[in-house]
């Protein structure tokens, strides 16, 4: 079995198998359940919150496909999986098994029933879909092909510099249109959506926390994705648009300035501001060429930006200008 085959196996087919089993079990069940069935149980361990059988139907089967789209997604080619590969393929049979059992479980539970209110504690069936989904989780990982280790390309050749020539590139980092275009509908949606119902339900303090806390978020979905990155005399600075945060590599501090291709799902687990490994920090607002730079610790900042060859061979020239004026 190749490496793509047993990803998308742990990480697509085998997570849509739990949902669709799931899905069978409630429509089955479904001649003898109540309706409304119990949907939410208070912290007394009593049915508080009842909804139509549909519901139970749809739940399980939705959110597994969205996750499942983002691991196929994940996977790239037939090479074995990076670490964040790995850990988007884990998650989607612990998803798969939790959602699946807690849904499913609470529903089928409560067939025979006249009314929901009788319907058992939810309580039990929580630590069993949760040690189950965690035993799926682990298992997926067990299971899924050993990570690979990416190699960091050649540093790039210096820009040819004249004497004491002064020079300075200036790049802006951002994603394209369809993912900038889903982050403001996502925020506007949130803003107006949840704002609206807020305003019909609640107390206006619940609908100024809510709004703020939405501000806060929306900030820092701005200052993950939209950046400004300059390399000069300083070294390499990378500086959201909303000001904060900010990433520096003084000059002093480069060891080399390469030009990587980024896949962002394979290599950093998504976009914003990404781990991709021990010590290895990524600025990712889309996937393409990409500003490596190791430093002499060993940590590595990854950028991704445009025209990156011209930025890491002027990084480069002028890390090696400071080392031969020390």
């Amino acid at each position: 079995m190749t490496a793509k085959t047993r990803m998308l196996l742990i990480g697509v087919i085998v997570p849509l198998a739990i949902a669709a089993a799931g899905l069978v079990a409630v429509i089955v069940a479904l001649p003898t359940l109540p309706d409304p069935v119990a949907v939410h149980w208070g912290l007394s361990g009593e049915a508080d919150g009842f909804s139509s059988p549909l519901l139970a139907i749809l739940l399980p089967p939705l959110v597994v496909l969205a996750y499942s789209v983002l691991a196929f997604a994940a996977v790239r080619g037939d090479e074995p999986p990076t670490a964040n590969q790995r850990v988007i393929l884990a998650i989607a049979p612990f998803l798969a098994v939790l959602i699946t059992v807690i849904v499913t479980g609470s529903t089928v539970g409560q067939s025979g029933l006249a009314d929901a209110t009788d319907a058992a504690s939810i309580v039990p069936l929580l630590v069993v879909a949760l040690i189950a989904g965690l035993a799926a989780g682990v298992a997926g990982w067990a299971l899924l092909p050993g990570s690979a280790v990416r190699v960091t390309s050649e540093p790039a050749e210096p820009l040819t510099l004249r004497g004491d020539e002064r020079a300075v590139w200036m790049q802006r980092a951002e994603p394209n249109r369809l993912v900038a275009g889903l982050v403001i509908s996502i925020l506007a949606v949130a803003i107006a959506g949840g704002g609206l119902v807020l305003w019909a339900v609640a107390e206006i303090p619940a609908l100024i926390v809510y709004l703020s806390a939405l501000v806060v978020v929306g900030g820092l979905a701005v200052g993950s994705l939209f950046w400004r990155v300059t390399v000069d005399r300083s070294g390499l600075r990378a500086r959201s648009l909303v000001g904060f945060p900010r990433f520096s590599v003084p000059l002093d501090q480069v060891e080399s300035a390469s030009v990587v291709d980024v896949v962002p799902l394979r290599d950093f687990g998504g976009w914003g501001i990404r781990f991709g490994g021990v010590r290895r920090l990524g600025v990712i607002t889309r996937g393409g060429e990409a500003i490596e730079v190791r430093r002499r610790d060993g940590s590595t900042l990854v950028v991704s930006v445009d025209n990156a060859g011209t930025g890491a061979s002027l990084l480069t020239a002028l890390a090696l200008r400071g080392t031969m004026s020390t």
